[in-house]
């Protein structure tokens, strides 16, 4: 399983940078610690890695949580961090259709984004192949994703919605507050599907400046 994570993370040549290749033994992921059987690694590219094996399930899940979240946007920046959380599903040029190879695999998948991180995840039956096809997935689409301004006014819509759903909660607005008040002058005081006015005019190449900043091998962990 080690080998096929190490593998499928330095597929793509971006992620295993060649000055650390150099330094580093690029097939030997470093073990930091275990506990509870749980192991903790570090690999070359400064990817770290979870791996909790539980031989009685018939599943594989692949989590990939990215550093960042909406404590991390800066003056008209609220809501970025989620609404690139969604654009990520919109696919790159090695995988355009990144809902629908999920589906066709029987995956369960979804990506949620908080205060200090975004994560992505899917569940499929388990195999080498499965787990590889995530690792590639994840592997891919941090660093390669297609971020177009068409799929950003189509997305538009469904941040929108989203962010009315919670206008419409009474107790997500009382959270909103309570944290509001607690956190006064700190971005966790804010709310993280972020302010209308930033999320309708958030211009593309804004966006993407954000993903190059924070989507990094160096600032993920891969569960």
């Amino acid at each position: 399983m080690l080998s096929s994570l190490v593998a499928a993370l330095c597929l793509i040549p971006t992620l295993c940078p060649a000055d650390d290749a150099a330094k580093k033994d690029s097939s030997v992921p470093l073990k930091l610690r275990e506990v509870e059987g749980i192991s903790e690694y570090v690999l070359p590219n400064d990817v770290k890695v979870l791996l909790f094996p539980d031989e009685s399930k018939e599943v594989v899940t692949v989590n990939m949580t990215v550093f960042v979240g909406s404590r991390h946007e800066g003056y008209g920046e609220a809501g970025m961090a989620h609404l690139l959380e969604h654009m990520l599903f919109k696919g790159t040029p090695t995988h355009p259709e990144v809902p629908k190879v999920l589906q066709d695999r029987g995956a369960r998948f979804n990506g949620t984004t908080w205060m200090d991180r975004t994560n992505y995840y899917e569940t499929l039956p388990a195999s080498e192949d499965n787990l590889e096809f995530a690792l590639n997935l994840e592997a891919d689409r941090l660093l390669n994703s297609n971020i177009k301004g068409e799929d950003l006014e189509s997305e538009m819509t469904v941040v929108r919605n989203e962010f009315e759903r919670g206008e419409n909660s009474p107790m997500r607005v009382l959270m909103q507050r309570i944290e509001s008040a607690a956190f006064d002058w700190h971005n966790y005081g804010k709310s993280t599907i972020g302010n209308r006015s930033d999320i309708e005019r958030v211009p593309v190449v804004k966006l993407r400046q954000f993903y190059r900043k924070y989507y990094r091998p160096d600032n993920v962990m891969v569960i």
